[in-house]
């Protein structure tokens, strides 16, 4: 069943980018193992030699086996990169090298998909929507990062504040300093008492 549903996505996906049927197809016959934690099965794809993938064989050895979490798989649907990065990759590194560029740079134009079915002004509307959503959770966390760093700084003092940072950093040069001077002085004192020092 998700063999299937990876096999037709990725042949919508691949049908506009030639670049990519043919950065694939330099690996023409080689197998890629997905395992994805807790799933039934893992996905086994072959990628044929136009370059489009196509259902693999399970009891063959693969090429290329890539591990994802749960976390990571859904990550994969709003930022590839981050996902692949997660990723545990085993196997013929130029191919998983290929895999990564294609699939981290591979665009779907959802917007045209839904004017199919809705219509171009409805699409371009649903597609809006749906772009200001996908900001949302990140900028939702970067303020959240935000208002806890200043609870923990300002309010309960368990993180030093940048000018906290910077007046400590000033002082840590200052201390430095004196005792640079100190040394000095103690190295002066000690050659004069040699000077002095009956011999």
């Amino acid at each position: 069943m998700l063999n299937e549903i990876v096999l037709g996505t990725s042949r919508h996906l691949l049908a506009p980018a030639q670049w990519a049927r043919s950065r694939l197809g330099q690996h023409a016959g080689k197998q890629v193992r997905i395992e994805l934690l807790l799933a039934p099965a893992p996905i086994v794809l072959r990628i044929g030699t136009d370059g489009y993938l196509e259902r693999g064989d399970p009891d063959a050895t693969p090429d290329l086996v890539i591990r994802l979490t749960p976390a990571a798989a859904a990550r994969w649907l709003s930022d590839r990169e981050a996902a692949w990065r997660e990723a545990r990759v085993e196997g013929d590194m130029e191919l998983a090298a290929a895999v990564s560029h294609v699939f981290s740079n591979l665009r779907w134009d959802y917007e045209e998909d839904l004017s199919k079915l809705v219509g171009d002004v409805a699409a371009h509307r649903l597609a809006g929507g749906a772009r200001r959503m996908s900001v949302w959770p990140a900028e939702a966390a970067e303020s959240l990062a935000r208002a806890v760093a200043e609870y923990l700084g300002e309010e309960r003092h368990a993180l030093a504040t940048p000018l906290a940072v910077e007046e400590f950093t000033a002082e840590v040069d200052e201390l430095r300093d004196a005792v640079e001077r100190l040394d000095k002085r103690i190295d002066r004192l000690a050659r004069r008492l040699d000077e002095t020092a009956p011999g």
